[in-house]
């Protein structure tokens, strides 16, 4: 079954048609906003292409981007997200971190890093986000999404990203790690502020601002560090605390580690799931029939779990990774020099003809819809896929069977969509809608 995607998302201005590919940049704000005719653009002009005002190659074809997954012998990737987007002032604001706080934080620190570290430090938290472990959370999700939406159902409009997709991302990553919800603001904040400089140029004044909301972020999960090492609880930093490592001159994690870690699981966990309950609102608020279609469904959880699939597909919150090429290689054919800064465009390889289908239609009974690569592949694939999986279908759970008629209260065109080269989103999704009684 087709449905129609949000104007906004699949019309190509005429700007964009009448320009070259080399016009065109994931540094302009309106690409960042619309990207897929500069994917479509790419992957069939040049699919390795490089973005010279980004200063990075692109790769935009699905069987390319797999291929480059694999390299890691080449192709670094905690290198890639701590390089992205550095301005030349950022050895200042290091220097401030380290003179005022904990120091930077950096992807080396935590889970993003290269085999054969990679593995060890991520079989720490393996666990906690297995099946068994979130299929044990689905009860608890479920009662964070409704004590939500019954704040708002009576009222018949609301802020879908604001009353629902943030709440709901933050209540639940902040549970399984121990944080206390009523940190819920200060939870926001630190995360906007450790994913906000990624890929994308920011001043200097807002680098301060965000580096500083970072020291706070550091101090607060220090102090939750220092609990748990006197009193261990039944939650994530508590695991983190007192994991061991395979490693004999090192058997557990150092506060810096332990730290970057924090602030990893924090602001990973809520960020790209927020984003991606926001744009299967949006799509359920633009497709009445295909909420009637979710709501009836004979077997209602298969047919949400479709949902989310394709959600994820055509509109993943995480648009692109980088890496860092530490040898010369070559992707696609395309020879890539060493030192060079890549992008792997995984909401480019979900648009693939070659691979999908309609790839700009939403159809539920896609197939091969597990081919995305939301989450990315190979081993640095998302740790959190299962339990974001999880969030999004309590979400629409309740939307589809508590809602009807629901409704964009703005023009689609002017829905603050907002993102850096790593993050997508929807800021804020007002809408209208009835409440069943059914």
């Amino acid at each position: 079954m087709y449905a129609t995607l949000p104007k906004q998302q699949v019309v190509t201005s005429r700007e964009q048609i009448m320009q070259t590919l080399s016009q065109l940049s994931l540094t302009d704000p309106d690409t960042v906003r619309l990207p897929f005719e500069y994917y479509e653009r790419m992957r069939k002009e040049e699919p390795v292409h490089f973005d010279e005002r980004a200063g990075a190659w692109l790769v935009t074809r699905h069987d390319d981007i797999k291929q480059a997954a694999r390299m890691t012998d080449v192709l670094s990737n905690g290198l890639g997200l701590d390089s992205a987007g550095r301005p030349p002032w950022q050895d200042e604001i290091d220097e401030m971190m380290r003179r005022e706080g904990f120091g930077p934080h950096r992807a080396g620190d935590n889970f993003n890093v290269d085999p054969p570290l990679h593995a060890r430090r991520r079989g720490l938290v393996n666990q906690a986000f297995g099946a068994h472990r979130v299929s044990a959370i689905e009860e608890d999700i479920t009662v964070i999404v409704r004590d939500l939406m019954a704040a708002f159902i009576d009222r018949g409009k609301v802020d879908l990203v604001r009353a629902f997709s943030i709440p709901i991302a933050i209540y639940v990553i902040s549970d399984l790690l121990g944080v206390p919800r009523t940190r819920r603001d200060d939870v926001e904040r630190w995360s906007d502020a450790s994913v906000a400089p990624i890929g994308r140029g920011i001043s200097k004044q807002d680098a301060y601002r965000y580096a500083r909301d970072m020291m706070e972020m550091h101090r607060f999960l220090h102090q939750q560090f220092e609990e748990r090492r006197r009193n261990r609880k039944d939650d994530m930093l508590s695991d983190l605390v007192h994991a061991q490592i395979d490693d004999e001159e090192n058997p557990s994690l150092s506060e810096t580690e332990l730290l970057s870690c924090g602030v990893a699981l924090l602001a990973a966990g809520n960020e790209t799931t927020r984003n991606g309950i926001s744009w299967g609102s949006l799509i359920l608020a633009q497709n009445p029939s295909l909420m009637d279609r979710l709501r009836t469904a004979d077997d209602q959880d298969w047919a949400l779990r479709r949902f989310v699939e394709e959600t994820l597909r055509i509109q993943p919150p995480v648009p692109q990774l980088p890496r860092v090429a530490v040898a010369d290689c070559e992707i696609g054919g395309t020879r890539i020099p060493r030192g060079s800064f890549i992008y792997l465009c995984w909401a480019s390889a979900n648009r693939d003809a070659a691979t999908f289908e309609n790839a700009d239609e939403f159809d539920l009974e896609r197939a091969n819809v597990g081919q995305h690569l939301t989450f990315g592949s190979g081993v640095h694939r998302c740790l959190g896929a299962m339990l974001a999986r999880m969030e999004m279908k309590c979400a629409f759970r309740e939307i589809v069977n508590r809602m009807d008629d629901l409704r964009l209260t703005v023009p689609e065109e002017e829905l603050d969509i907002w993102g850096t080269f790593v993050f997508r989103g929807p800021r804020s999704l007002p809408v209208t809608f009835v409440r069943r009684t059914t």
